[in-house]
């Protein structure tokens, strides 16, 4: 595991020299690690911050919202644009004091940040709350969603320039107009399809895997892929808490496909913790426990290579998959807005987890088309008769078997028991019932060894243990 990172400084930050190269732009610091081809060698240029991936500018960031996070750098200016859902983040650290700033994508190089100022990097006191730019590090910020920000060399100094989005984009969905079950069902099969043909487009040589439960989210994905004749390797992990291996392969079976299953036992699981909260940046136990799964897939290692990973993730969430009972439309309708809200400060579709393991991940249900396409939906084709995802699975019972479009929905850290036998397991260790304080002492360790100098370079059980000390 070798995560990597991208920070933009207008002062040096010799505490990031051992860790990463760096390359002057003017009066700004670019220093890197992991970024695939390097930086370019003319500026403007433009840093993708979800793929790691810098490219020669094409001209202005766009005005419209976007999927897409960027660092522009040019001669002494530096823009971040963020995306319409804040997938990945990123953080600031400034220095009043010198006029100092950093503009990085990993919380935990705050540790090697903020001492270059004479500053002490140190988790925050209390809880992050609802505030959508804080973060756990004290003094750290991350910029929110749609924001336009422009840091500009001046002959008075450092002058910074903040635009924001008159309106969020998700509240233009507060009047979803599709309501015939069928047809949107089918119009939201047909972006999904559209996605999963421009990924296969773009790499025409690539093998696939799912990461495939015994849901319809999931189900749907590595059915399409199938569909496609594409080379797809279905894995479905179960743990000593149970497993999902049967629906899954019921699935594998109508789309002439073969599973591999892949058992994880229990320490396995808790070994992922750490990383899990390295790589979200959150410590909310929820978050962190859907985390959980994919976590250890990925350090299992059992993806070959060069392989492309699909998954089922953001479907709960724009599919009214989660939803709670309500009394009037309006009420799920705002259910799914806030859903999709939290996510721009989770962490949870973020692709710096996939991109530290060497897996190209994508998650067809969390693309704009599909998104608009769900969330124009009307309450009452997404819940009917008390099925969620009603939609969906009625569009889906044309390709698959009843049993499978109509399975009862299990979210991804409940299937197998995963959630309960975690939170079990973290109390025997801790002797106490509250997972965020592991989580959050798993968290200070990781921030500590970063100042250390110890970016990734730590070994999971260890800190499992440490912090297990220190909250006993």
């Amino acid at each position: 595991m070798s995560g990597g990172w991208v920070v933009v400084a207008n002062r040096r930050l010799t505490g990031l020299e051992s860790m990463g190269a760096c390359v002057e732009v003017g009066d700004l610091f670019v220093y890197h690690r992991g970024l695939a081809a390097g930086l370019p060698t003319t500026v403007p240029f433009d840093i993708d911050v979800r793929t790691l991936t810098a490219t020669p500018a094409l001209g202005e960031l766009p005005t419209q919202p976007a999927q897409r996070t960027v660092l522009q750098v040019a001669e002494d200016a530096v823009t971040a644009f963020t995306s319409v859902f804040n997938e990945d983040a990123i953080y600031v650290a400034e220095d009043p004091a010198t006029d100092g700033f950093a503009l990085f994508t990993d919380l935990l190089l705050a540790a090697a940040i903020l001492p270059a100022w004479g500053l002490a990097a140190r988790v925050r006191p209390g809880p992050v709350g609802t505030d959508p730019e804080a973060t756990l590090v004290d003094g750290i910020r991350r910029l929110d969603h749609s924001v336009r920000q422009r840091r500009a060399r001046t002959a008075s100094g450092w002058l910074t320039s903040t635009a924001t989005r008159a309106e969020d984009f998700l509240e233009q969905f507060r009047r979803p107009f599709r309501d015939d079950p069928l047809a949107a069902g089918q119009a939201q099969l047909a972006e999904l399809e559209t996605v999963i043909a421009d990924i296969a487009a773009a790499r025409p040589n690539a093998a696939y895997a799912s990461l495939l439960s015994g849901g319809i989210d999931s189900g749907t994905v590595t059915y399409l892929a199938a569909a496609r004749n594409l080379d797809v390797r279905p894995y479905s992990v179960g743990t000593p808490w149970g497993d999902e291996f049967s629906d899954a392969a019921e699935l594998c079976e109508v789309a002439g496909l073969k599973l591999h299953p892949l058992l994880l036992d229990e320490d396995s699981i808790i070994r992922a913790v750490p990383a899990a909260v390295r790589w979200l940046g959150v410590t909310t136990p929820e978050v962190v426990e859907v985390a959980l799964t994919a976590t250890a897939f990925y350090q299992s290692g059992v993806v070959e290579p060069g392989r492309v990973l699909l998954t089922g993730y953001g479907s709960d969430l724009i599919n009214a998959g989660l939803f709670t009972p309500f009394e009037h439309p309006d009420e799920l309708i705002e259910q799914g807005i806030a859903a999709v809200a939290r996510t721009r400060t989770s962490g949870e579709l973020a692709n710096r987890m996939a991109l530290a393991y060497g897996v190209e991940t994508f998650h067809p249900f969390w693309t704009l088309p599909v998104m608009r396409t769900a969330l124009e939906t009307t309450p009452a084709c997404k819940v009917r008769d008390g099925r969620e995802k009603f939609h969906l699975r009625t569009a889906m019972a044309a390709h698959v078997t009843p049993a499978i479009a109509w399975r009862r929905k299990i979210a991804v850290h409940h299937g197998g028991n995963l959630q309960d036998g975690v939170r079990r397991r973290l109390s025997a260790d801790s002797g106490q019932n509250d997972p965020s304080r592991v989580y959050q002492a798993c968290f200070a360790d990781l921030l500590a060894l970063a100042g250390q100098g110890h970016l990734d370079d730590w070994n999971a059980d260890e800190v499992y243990a440490r912090a297990l000390a220190t909250i006993r």
